[in-house]
């Protein structure tokens, strides 16, 4: 089976690397310069202790504009070039990776980010489960039919009227489901909607906390994945556009 490498960007995050102790998985933990002169929380060593020889430290020497982004995308590159069926996990909450990640996964590498690291918890994991067969019943002997009349007999040998064909409904756009339309009118009503992704997560995540219950960071992420899919907000670069009608 192919390894999977979780590249954590911890200028980005600073995940409970305990969880993946029992994990399957390689982590490398990219380090900022300006990281290594801070003192890290207590649980981020009992995480590096937990993983043993799974982890490995990827110290970045300068500061800088997307410094420790660069190297996690010549790392992913030197690792394709040595493990070219290595699957590839990115930890960080920039969205400046999805383009590169679309890239490689449309020449067939599996790979992914998500903001947290909760999803590969060995608890978590997906697993394939075996689909259920229903037990077979046994046949149960239809009753005789009742014999019918000469006449009926005559009138059900009678071939059937043609009948007409079905209209055909007009396409139609497709409607906006139920559960996006409040965020619609949410963003839809305020006057300075958020200008990138990380603050439309902070919006929605607000937005469910104050309806309805606090709602994962996966689930803000498929709602803001959906409003892009359907063009109400498009993405040029780190900023958002909106196009939510009236």
């Amino acid at each position: 089976m192919s390894n999977l490498y979780v590249l954590v960007d911890f200028e980005n995050v600073q995940p409970d690397l305990e969880v993946l102790a029992d994990a399957p998985v390689n982590v490398r933990l990219f380090v900022g310069a300006k990281q290594q002169e801070q003192r890290h929380r207590y649980g981020l060593m009992k995480g590096l202790v937990a993983l043993g020889g799974k982890v490995e430290l990827v110290e970045i020497t300068r500061s800088g504009s997307n410094a420790v982004d660069m190297h996690i995308a010549w790392y992913i590159g030197g690792l394709l070039e040595r493990e070219p069926t290595a699957r590839i996990h990115i930890i960080s909450g920039d969205t400046d990776f999805d383009p590169l990640l679309e890239f490689l996964t449309a020449r067939g590498v599996d790979c992914r980010r998500t903001k947290t690291i909760a999803e590969l918890a060995p608890e978590k994991a997906h697993r394939v489960a075996a689909p259920r067969v229903p037990a077979s019943r046994p046949a149960t002997p239809r009753p005789a039919a009742p014999k019918q009349p000469r006449a009926a007999r005559a009138r059900a040998a009678a071939p059937p009227r043609s009948a007409a064909p079905p209209r055909t409904a007009a396409p139609s756009r497709a409607p906006t489901p139920d559960k996006l339309l409040p965020i619609v009118q949410k963003l839809r009503s305020m006057n300075g909607k958020p200008s990138n992704r990380v603050k439309l997560e902070q919006t929605l995540a607000n937005y469910f906390k104050q309806h309805g219950g606090e709602q994962s960071a996966k689930e803000v992420d498929l709602a803001i994945d959906e409003l892009l899919r359907r063009k109400l907000v498009t993405q040029d670069g780190k900023k958002l556009r909106y196009d939510l009608g009236s």
